[in-house]
């Protein structure tokens, strides 16, 4: 009988173990990442994906995997990064077989807030859509 409850509570912590690894650096989701690495895409003028959600500590990082440079760039002065070059070799610039992958940044966020940016190359006034948002949470 103890023998049956010892492998009923081995059983219980294991399953309770594996449960929680959505917590920490494993990323939750494209959107929700918890206070791991979300990545962002860019290409085609638009990120993906443009609005995500992280826990305070977490860090975005943005790939170019377009055909052009752009940049990511806070709204408000809180990042700025370099141009980000499209990848090289094969594939035509959009990252496929060989080459070089494309220019990447990230950015860890320490502060609980909300977050807009753009490419500065290519201003939201020229194009509207190309523009994201980083919700932080505590």
């Amino acid at each position: 009988m103890k023998l049956i409850q010892l492998l009923g509570i081995a059983a219980l912590a294991g399953s309770l173990s594996c449960s929680s690894s959505n917590s920490g650096s494993n990323p939750t989701g494209p959107g929700n990442p918890g206070s791991g690495t979300a990545n962002v895409t860019i290409q085609n003028f638009s990120f993906s994906p443009a609005n995500l959600s992280i826990k305070v500590g977490g860090t975005v990082r943005w790939t170019n995997q377009g055909p052009s440079t752009h940049t990511t760039t806070s709204d408000h002065a809180v990042w700025a990064s370099s141009q980000l070059n499209p990848p090289t070799g094969g594939g035509g610039g959009y990252g496929g077989g060989g080459g070089m992958p494309g220019g990447a940044f990230q950015m860890t966020f320490h502060t609980a807030g909300t977050y807009s940016y753009h490419c500065s190359l290519h201003p939201p006034s020229m194009y509207p859509g190309f523009t994201g948002t980083v919700v932080v949470n505590p």
